[in-house]
């Protein structure tokens, strides 16, 4: 009878029948099928089990508080679908239900259990055996001497029998003991090491060193960038030849796979050679170390994205197991987790620099503001006093005035500084724009540096290109710009040095240079000359004042117009060279324009003002300007006093300071606005010390129809009443 003659034999039966305790379950721990061995062991039926979880018909002994049963073996069944290898557990204490027909409660049980995994094609764990053997006569026997005296013949056959298998797995557990020995002396290492360099030769030694293998390679990547990639590469002396090779990877190899998919790859040579992927690892292949057999893990990082791999080649004994696989798939976790911990490290490292930095760099800014805001005051009271005295003649008279309000307007614009500084910061800053002329801009600001230049001998050349000329920007923001750049090349000149100002036409951009032969930028600071609050030499021993912020708010102007602004200087002593560029208007759209328009006349024409501030000087010399206006003023030295003059005077305008006692200007003009309506319609100014944007905007959502902060030009203040009054 020829063997396809016989019949197919029925598995299930053949399961089912065979001597074996087994029992199958599903991926959700539903028992899907168990053998009679099994029924008959569990006192169990397999009409009353099937498709029940595993631990619903079999749960721990409730009497014995002890039982970790179900403990042992979720946790066994869990790593067999986690890693798909079988798992052999120790001797287990599992008590088992005994029928209701038998009396019910618990049996005691000793099983040995192995869990063994059944994957598809895909390598996906479709179902688990549960083979178990019942050794509860053999360890009950151990525990009872009187019962392992008695049957000492059967026991020694069996122990002999089960003591060779236990030395076959002691064997197994023993090499899986001193790999894992391995890998906690693995992980202990490279969490020791601090940078990035360290930890990958402590990851591609300690591959080769627990799997055993010739070639070990660590790579790391940032968004699978290979060109900027870090690779530590190790070669045992059968490579020896190549040591050498330093070819970049750029990610055209097998190895990128590995990173693309996040999972790893273990091949034979074979394999390898036949994979559509196989180029060698790269372009590189005829120069690259040849290849026995190749296994890969992926470093992957917190937020799940691949950060390299480690691979290794060439084992010393045999093929790649699926036990190596599993190994450096957690030697690659620990790596992963020590690389991100690194990173995070020196990032924290280097915000902390950063800090440190920045709180420096913040009070020697706050030394110096104290040093160029103290300044200007000792000039100012000294002359004051001096003035006071009635002792000056006519000259010294013209000198004290002329040195107290440079002063004064030196101080002015120190905070001006701080105030479009905070403009900046908070993006508050607007511009005004209209097309302007550039040379107009140049010259205008030319002639407010003019005196000071004069004063050391300094000559300032001008050559303009009028094609260059109109753009469309802000002009005094502009006129800022250059001031800026011309009041510096003025401080940091020497006596009689010279200062060279051009306009020119660069493609379709206005570009204006300013150079000077004076002191120069060192090339360390060149790079942070625009930076907030940097100053070459902030000691106290400096030559130069000012608070480091020109600079910075003329890069900012520059580039809310659309420019750009750089610096440059061969060095200390050789001068500098500051290059603004400014997009130019199309010659079509440029409109000209050579009326100015005329400006008021700066008389008040008896027009009746109350003005309101807490400050007796303050109040005394703004009322003498409005005064020498023509203007009718009357003063308050509160907001009461003022809402009490109201009732007396109906004002055309009512001028108040904000910071007051008692009730502030804001408080002030919510309660006028309530007043009689002949009197709610006041105009109001604030005229105020709180000179920020948020202080504006306070000031118009309160009631106030204008914002002008202190100090303020004489001229300014009447032309702003003059406004209002229109």
């Amino acid at each position: 009878m020829a063997f396809s003659e016989y019949p197919t034999p029925d598995f299930q039966v053949l399961f089912e029948t065979a001597p074996s305790l087994c029992l199958v379950l599903a991926p959700d721990l539903r028992i899907v099928a168990v053998s009679d061995a099994y029924l008959q062991a569990t006192m169990t039926k397999r009409s009353e089990i099937l498709g029940r979880n595993v631990f619903d018909v079999f749960p721990d002994n409730p009497d014995d508080p002890t039982a970790t049963g179900v403990q042992n073996l979720n946790n066994s069944l869990q790593s067999v679908l986690k890693n798909k290898l079988p798992h052999t557990m120790a001797i287990q204490k599992y008590d088992i239900r005994r029928p209701e027909s038998e009396g019910g409660g618990f049996e005691v049980r000793y099983w040995n259990p192995i869990n063994s995994p059944v994957l598809n094609a895909s390598r996906e764990a479709i179902c688990i055996i549960n083979r178990v053997e019942d050794i509860t006569e053999f360890v009950l026997l151990k525990q009872q001497d009187s019962e392992r005296r008695r049957i000492n013949e059967e026991l020694q056959l069996r122990t002999s029998q089960m003591e060779a298998e236990i030395f076959l797995r002691a064997q197994k557990l023993q090499i899986v003991n001193n790999q894992l020995q391995k890998l906690t002396q693995a992980a202990l290492a490279i969490n020791a090491a601090f940078s990035i360099e360290d930890v990958l030769d402590v990851i591609t030694r300690q591959a080769y060193q627990i799997i055993g293998a010739h070639q070990s390679v660590t790579s790391m990547t940032t968004d699978q960038n290979w060109s900027q990639s870090i690779t530590s590469v190790y070669l045992s002396d059968k490579y020896a030849t190549w040591r050498q090779y330093d070819e970049p990877t750029n990610g055209s190899g097998i190895y990128a796979l590995v990173c693309q998919m996040n999972r790893p790859i273990r091949m034979t040579q074979a394999e390898l050679e036949s994979h559509q992927s196989w180029r060698g690892f790269g372009d590189e292949a005829s120069k690259h170390p040849p290849m026995r057999g190749w296994l890969a893990a992926p470093l992957i990082g917190r937020d799940g994205g691949n950060i390299g791999l480690i691979q290794l080649s060439d084992k010393y004994e045999g093929e790649f197991t699926l036990e190596d696989e599993a190994i450096l798939m957690q030697l690659a976790q620990i790596a992963s987790i020590a690389i991100e911990n690194v990173r995070l490290y020196t990032a924290s490292q280097q915000a902390r620099a950063d800090a440190e930095a920045a709180n420096r760099i913040k009070d020697e800014f706050l030394a110096v503001l104290s040093h160029e805001l103290r300044t200007p005051l000792n000039p100012i009271l000294g002359w004051s006093k001096l003035l006071q005295s009635k002792k000056l003649d006519e000259a010294k008279t013209a000198l004290a005035l002329t040195t107290i309000e440079r002063n004064a307007k030196l101080q002015a614009e120190l905070i001006e500084d701080l105030l479009d500084v905070s403009r900046i910061l908070q993006g508050k800053l607007s511009l005004n724009t209209t097309q302007v002329n550039l040379i107009s801009i140049i010259e205008a600001a030319i002639e407010t540096v003019r005196l000071a230049a004069e004063a050391k001998s300094i000559k300032i050349e001008t050559n303009f290109n009028i094609e260059a000329a109109t753009i469309s920007g802000d002009s005094s923001r502009l006129q800022q710009v250059v001031w800026n750049l011309l009041s510096n090349a003025v401080k940091f000149s020497q006596v009689g040095g010279d200062i060279k100002v051009q306009l020119e036409r660069v493609d379709d951009q206005a570009q204006i240079t300013v150079s000077d032969n004076g002191k120069g930028i060192d090339a360390d600071f060149l790079p942070h000359v625009f930076e907030y609050f940097r100053q070459a030499d902030s000691t106290t021993t400096r030559k130069f004042g000012g608070l480091g912020l020109g600079l910075a708010i003329v890069r900012h102007l520059v580039e809310m117009h659309g420019g750009i602004v750089t610096a440059e200087s061969p060095g200390q002593d050789f001068g500098s060279t500051f290059i603004v560029k400014l997009p130019l208007v199309p010659i079509e759209k440029v409109v000209q324009n050579h009326h100015k328009p005329s400006k008021p006349a700066l008389n008040l024409n008896g027009a009746k003002i109350l003005v309101v501030d807490d400050e007796t000087d303050t109040k005394e010399v703004i009322a003498f300007i409005l005064q020498q206006a023509a203007a009718d003023v009357i003063t308050a030295a509160s907001a009461k006093e003022a809402l009490t003059a109201l009732a007396q005077f109906e004002p055309d305008v009512l001028i108040s300071d904000i910071g007051m006692p008692d009730m502030n200007g804001y408080m002030l003009i919510k309660q006028v606005r309530q007043l009689a309506p002949h009197l709610s319609q006041i105009k109001a100014l604030a005229l105020t010390a709180y000179a920020g944007e948020i202080n504006y905007q306070l000031a118009l959502q309160a009631g106030f129809q204008a914002h002008l902060s202190k100090p303020v030009e004489p001229e300014k203040l009447i032309e702003t009443v003059i406004n209002l009054l229109n």
